[in-house]
């Protein structure tokens, strides 16, 4: 998917804060689940006894809560704005002390500040189909050694004095801590040229690589090449260029021709950024590892999984898809019938019915010269079937699969615009095909 939540570089409390950090219940090792979604990672936090869903993200340093009332916190000390990438200006936050963040019920620090943010421009929860309340930076990772299976998609926190076995058998790589947030020396390699650099460890970024190519003297982005949307910052929607490189290496590993999105100069220009860095490297990369982040002694633990060779897909459709509230949609239920002690259907047309609440989708974005516009379909449309099944029968990360599963796969939309029902019909192809030398 291009959604992108490139909460990078952004500006956060110069007045620092003491603050407890998290402690383990007993010092003992905890593991808990997690939903990994739209290449997302998404926790539970309970924050002042109400539980919330928080995005997982190395890329910024302060916890933070959208839109939420200041009834549910303890106190405001100051106004701050909170700069990134984007086209507008930032967001202001009202900083919030003196708050208890639970995790797993065995985590807790009591002692935690949050930004409330004031008037967010960052729409998490429709773009990727669920709720997401804030966003839970690098506190987290600050104290302890902290695991990410994203195969089982399970996260596993270890006491610093805990001996973990499978340390042997992974690959150690140092990492610079600046500003609270990782950076890993990197190599990118687009034709024969190699250039080396720093990379921020991205953890909200769904892209595989973001490349900065004004701090890469005289790199040009080969073609082919796609004008796209890439996501969403601090300072409004991002936009650029995507392509594939010939690879990255990050230590003794070499990732083939992943793709790779340049933020436009227009969204970097309140951007702060670190000398020597040249991208990020986000969870579309990042999920072909097991990962054991140790912030306590400067480094990273990585090891290939299953996903490591597998392609980097695209949404060869060129439509941005998001989620747009919920419907009341009426569901039969076959009336069932107790007949010694077990349940037998009555086939004799009698049926009850239920209501639930099901998921609406709309097309947010339509990329120029892409397969969905070159038939016809525009932003706003809302989508009432795919390839003959009722939308509100997908999840969000469904229909994102289906639209980058196959080159040459058909798809029909059957969509309402301005209260008239119509039908669309295209192909899936691949602006950034995968080319050997």
């Amino acid at each position: 998917m291009k959604l992108a939540i490139l909460l990078l570089v952004c500006l956060f409390c110069q007045n620092a804060l003491g603050q407890s950090g998290f402690v383990l219940h007993k010092n003992k090792k905890l593991s808990f689940p997690f939903v990994f979604v739209h290449n997302l990672v998404i926790v539970p936090v309970e924050v002042n006894g109400f539980m919330m869903n928080f995005l997982l993200d190395t890329g910024v340093k302060e916890t933070m809560i959208f839109g939420k009332s200041l009834a549910e916190i303890d106190s405001t000390i100051f106004k701050n704005k909170f700069q990134g990438l984007g086209r507008n200006d930032g967001i202001d936050g009202v900083l919030a002390i003196n708050n208890q963040v639970r995790i797993a019920k065995k985590m807790v620090d009591n002692d935690h500040p949050i930004y409330i943010l004031e008037n967010a421009q960052i729409d998490i929860s429709s773009r990727i189909g669920i709720e997401v309340n804030g966003i839970l930076g690098s506190r987290f990772f600050t104290d302890h050694r902290i695991a990410f299976d994203f195969i089982k998609k399970r996260i596993t926190i270890f006491p610093n004095d805990n001996k973990i076995k499978s340390l042997a058998k992974m690959e150690v790589l140092p990492v610079e801590i600046i500003g609270s947030r990782p950076y890993i020396a990197v190599v990118v390699q687009q034709d024969e040229e190699l250039i080396a650099g720093k990379a921020l460890i991205d953890m909200g970024n769904s892209d595989a690589i973001l490349l900065l190519k004004e701090r890469m003297p005289n790199y040009q982005v080969r073609s082919p090449f796609i004008a796209d949307y890439i996501g969403q910052g601090f300072n409004g929607e991002i936009y650029g260029l995507r392509n594939r490189i010939k690879a990255l290496r990050m230590g003794p590993f070499e990732m083939s021709y992943p793709l790779v999105a340049y933020p436009e100069l227009q969204s970097m220009q309140n951007a702060k950024i670190v000398n020597e860095r040249i991208g990020s490297v986000g969870n579309e990369l990042l999920r072909r590892f097991k990962i054991i982040f140790d912030y306590p002694n400067k480094r990273i633990y990585l090891s290939k999984n299953k996903n490591f060779n597998k392609y980097y897909y695209l949404n060869m459709s060129g439509l941005e898809i998001i989620h747009d509230g919920v419907k009341w949609e009426k569901q039969e239920i076959p009336v069932t019938l107790e007949k010694d002690g077990s349940k037998e259907i009555n086939f004799d047309n009698k049926v009850q019915f239920k209501f639930v609440l099901k998921p609406q989708f709309k097309i947010d974005m339509v990329r120029s010269e892409s397969p969905a516009e070159l038939s016809g379909l525009m932003k706003g449309d809302l989508i009432l079937t795919i390839n003959g099944k009722t939308a509100t029968s997908f999840s969000l990360e469904e229909i994102t699969n289906l639209l980058k599963s196959e080159e040459g796969k058909e798809i029909l939309l059957k969509i309402e615009r301005n209260n008239v029902k119509q039908e669309y019909r295209f192909l899936l192809k691949d602006p950034l095909p995968f080319i050997h030398d």
